[in-house]
């Protein structure tokens, strides 16, 4: 039986109410929408609680994607963590879908293209995601050089900003998962 991933926990605190809201904005319309009027209008919150919690926009911003290099690919990883490496695939790929990772991982490579830490949060994510899956792929049985390059595959089959000419499936992310672990 397969059991479903864990979800998030609601927002855990008030930073992270707003570390969330810019997630949101960024998914929306890239590192150009994250102004602190679409903050406080997003959330119905103050400035006053805005700077209680970061000492302005440039603060905001580099905690906004520490956050998504650090802090939640770290609380994701142990939400999907499972004895099987197949359902630890399968968990990481329903949770990517259903926090709208692809927009938000778009958008941060965007800002990555300009933004120092941005760029840096970009690659510790992608470290922190490559070694959970590879070691996935080292717990099928793969050797360790050819785990790592079929989690570089799958990583990149999640990020890529291909526009095939033929219709996506459901089912296609289990079917990767196959071509990659038969």
């Amino acid at each position: 039986m397969t059991r479903r991933p864990r979800v998030a926990c609601e927002v855990s605190s008030g930073r992270e109410l707003w570390l969330d809201a810019g997630q949101k904005l960024l998914r929306r319309g890239g590192i150009v929408a994250v102004k602190l009027q679409a903050l406080t209008d997003e959330l119905g919150l103050t400035t006053g609680s805005f700077y209680h919690h970061f000492e302005g926009m440039k603060d905001y911003l580099d905690q906004l994607a520490r956050f998504y290099g650090a802090d939640q690919v770290r609380q994701n990883l142990v939400l999907v963590d499972d004895p099987d490496p197949r359902e630890r695939l399968r968990h990481l790929g329903v949770m990517a879908r259903t926090q709208r990772m692809v927009p938000l991982d778009a958008a941060m490579r965007d800002w990555a293209g300009s933004n120092a830490t941005a760029a840096a949060s970009v690659r510790a994510a992608d470290e922190q995601l490559l070694r959970f899956v590879a070691r996935a792929f080292r717990d099928l049985g793969y050797p360790r050089r050819e785990s790592q390059i079929r989690a570089q595959l799958l990583l990149s089959v999640g990020v890529a900003r291909v526009m095939p000419p033929w219709r996506t499936l459901a089912g296609d992310a289990e079917l990767v998962l196959r071509i990659l672990a038969p």
